[in-house]
């Protein structure tokens, strides 16, 4: 653990950088063991550094971890039972996320201004995306609507942390971006999937997925 605790971001960072190169040059199994290898080193790295007091206080984490690694799982499958179900496995980590973030910070309207800007960069990046995409989502297009606006929500959530006086400059560096990130991951998944099909983007995506866990989970660890 203590092994963890000290190097387990730079192993994490070596891990997906090795990921990046096996979608490049196409291993397939290489691909999946690595893909299934993020999240639980992830949520090891969360367990050896959080301090035991806050180790109860991270359980939406750890679970949206969980959610996560299963989500991941399911995409290593092909058909699109498999692809809805990953769907579902993604909506419950970022409802975990967000009811960690709700439990740091209440709502508070009254000081809307953060989340009405994320709102808002959320609500023209959601419309670009759903206007590229266009026809080719076909039976996608609710799921995908309703995933959009599940995210949006944890986003906003991480967003209303900035509140949070003792907890401020982790929101800054590492809520708000690792959310942001997340979101910009879906977002070229969903372009790649249903227009592009190209294995760069394909990379971005894990490279973008990767770095918004990491920061989170840093987050969720220093807190």
């Amino acid at each position: 653990m203590e092994l963890i605790k000290k190097h387990g971001i730079v192993l994490f960072a070596l891990l997906l950088v090795m990921h990046g190169l096996f979608i490049y040059f196409g291993k397939e199994e290489p691909r999946t063991f690595s893909k299934l290898l993020l999240m639980p080193l992830l949520a090891l790295y969360l367990y050896a550094s959080a301090k035991k007091l806050n180790r109860q206080k991270n359980l939406p984490a750890f679970a949206g971890l969980f959610f996560a690694f299963l989500g991941d799982l399911l995409l290593t499958q092909k058909g699109e039972s498999f692809f809805l179900l990953g769907m579902l496995a993604f909506i419950g980590t970022h409802i975990c996320y967000s009811l960690y973030f709700l439990t740091l910070q209440r709502l508070d309207l009254s000081r809307g201004k953060p989340m009405l800007l994320a709102a808002l960069a959320l609500l023209i990046l959601s419309s670009e995306v759903m206007h590229l995409t266009g026809d080719s989502l076909g039976s996608f297009k609710v799921p995908i609507l309703l995933y959009m606006v599940i995210i949006g929500a944890m986003t906003v959530f991480a967003t209303n942390t900035i509140h949070h006086t003792a907890t401020k400059q982790l929101t800054i560096q590492y809520f708000i971006p690792g959310a942001g990130l997340f979101v910009l991951s879906d977002s070229i998944l969903a372009l790649n999937l249903f227009v592009y099909h190209e294995v760069w983007l394909d990379i971005a995506v894990m490279l973008t997925y990767g770095t918004a866990q990491c920061l989170l989970v840093l987050g969720f660890s220093k807190r």
